[in-house]
């Protein structure tokens, strides 16, 4: 939490009082939490899990498809410290735009106890949003870059 306040306000500086308050106001909430679905554990469990794979596959698919096919593991390491972003930025707005891409189209897939999708349904409760999410996010972002990646020479070409 502390990370992404300083993300989004970067002049904000953390003393170690601020620290203390909030890992302990996290550690209250968490606390809370477990109290009150301490009976319904498992079931909770299973549908936290569930949300991380929803959210994490098509994250995770961006990061492959930039690692191995955009920059063949070629990173500047010391542009993911820098305050500006270095020479990535602040933003990926085309990972962010697959990422988006990637939760929405497995959305009619997920076969969860808190939700069934449509095309889930059709196919007996078998969930296979996490396959459609690879599926999808990989080649949209793989093309996506390869695409803005020669408009940038034909941009530099006519300069």
């Amino acid at each position: 939490m502390i990370t992404l306040g300083q993300t989004l306000i970067p002049r904000w500086r953390i003393t170690h009082r601020a620290r203390v308050v909030i890992a302990s106001a996290i550690f209250l909430i968490a606390l809370l939490m477990s109290i009150v679905g301490a009976r319904n554990f498992l079931p909770l469990y299973t549908h936290f899990n569930e949300l991380l794979l929803y959210l994490l596959v098509p994250w995770t698919a961006v990061n492959l498809i930039d690692y191995y096919l955009i920059r063949f593991g070629d990173y500047h390491v010391p542009s993911f410290f820098a305050a500006d972003g270095g020479v990535y930025g602040y933003y990926n707005v085309t990972a962010m735009a697959c990422y988006l891409v990637g939760i929405v189209v497995q959305i009619p897939f997920v076969a969860a106890d808190f939700y069934t999708g449509p095309l889930a349904r059709a196919l007996g409760g078998v969930d296979i949003s996490w396959i459609v999410g690879i599926a999808v996010v990989s080649p949209v972002y793989y093309f996506a870059v390869r695409s803005f990646q020669q408009q940038a020479r034909g941009v530099r070409a006519v300069l």
